[in-house]
């Protein structure tokens, strides 16, 4: 699969910057920490049935873009902007880590707009119980170790990939201002607007959000089922790409069988 790159034009913001990929209903995609290329296993399973957007994050291409954004309300704005830009009504809305706490965010804002939600290793909760871990005091070779599940292929990888490291490094340069220090930006007292059916997947073994915040998004949102994928760490998408498949188009073919 081949991500394709436009730029759109935004009201206030200037442009933006979509990879697009597919065919079918619209589907859109909110990438992690370390940008859209990195979910593109999953992404690339999406595309048999449907047209994928993944807008790349403000600040990934430029920390300037995150000037005129101070907050998680600003950032919803933006990506309804985004989606009047694309001439996008209702979507199936899809997010991993960080671009999983936007489509929540963004769900609970404009809960008219969006007609599935499909959260992968959310972030956007707190609990003292078992805190998110701080990426921000985990020098930056450490990372991957944190990111996905001990000893597998893709950790060796990641860990020895200075490309990869570099992409992450700055990923988490962006996210910084609606991540850190603590990532619990009141999202948790908004859930309950989302009206739309939810899916949760997270890893069993993720060492960045531990696997409980799936109970608490589950128990906090509406209309919401969860999956748990063992062996996996916080990077679903690479790690376990047809683990993640499986039950999201299971769960957007149930979803379009009882619409139709």
């Amino acid at each position: 699969m081949t991500l394709h790159e436009r730029t759109i034009a935004l009201p206030r913001h200037g442009t933006q910057v979509v990879f697009t990929a597919g065919e079918g209903a619209p589907l859109v995609w909110l990438h992690g920490i370390n940008g859209p290329q990195a979910d593109a296993p999953v992404i690339d399973g999406l595309t048999a049935k449907h047209s994928v957007y993944a807008p790349l994050a403000p600040g990934f291409n430029n920390l300037e873009e995150l000037l005129d954004l101070r907050d998680v309300h600003d950032l919803a704005i933006h990506y309804d902007d985004v989606l009047d830009a694309l001439e996008l009504d209702r979507v199936i809305l899809a997010g991993h880590s960080f671009g999983a706490m936007i489509a929540a965010e963004y769900a609970a804002h404009y809960p008219k707009r969006v007609e599935k939600l499909i959260l992968i290793s959310p972030v956007g909760l707190w609990n003292d119980a078992y805190p998110v871990a701080d990426l921000w005091g985990v020098p930056s070779p450490e990372l991957p170790k944190l990111l996905y599940a001990d000893g597998s292929e893709a950790t060796q990888t990641q860990s020895t990939d200075v490309e990869s490291i570099v992409r992450l490094v700055s990923g988490m340069a962006s996210v910084a201002r609606f991540l850190w220090p603590i990532p619990d930006r009141g999202l948790s007292r908004r859930l309950y607007r989302i009206s739309a059916p939810a899916l949760l997947v997270h890893g069993q073994k993720d060492a960045f959000v531990p696997v409980q915040y799936a109970d608490d998004f589950l128990n906090a949102l509406p209309n919401a089922t969860k999956v748990v994928v063992q062996g996996a760490g916080h990077m679903l998408p690479i790690e376990q790409p047809e683990a993640v498949l499986t039950p999201v188009q299971q769960f957007l073919g149930r979803e379009e069988a009882v619409a139709g």
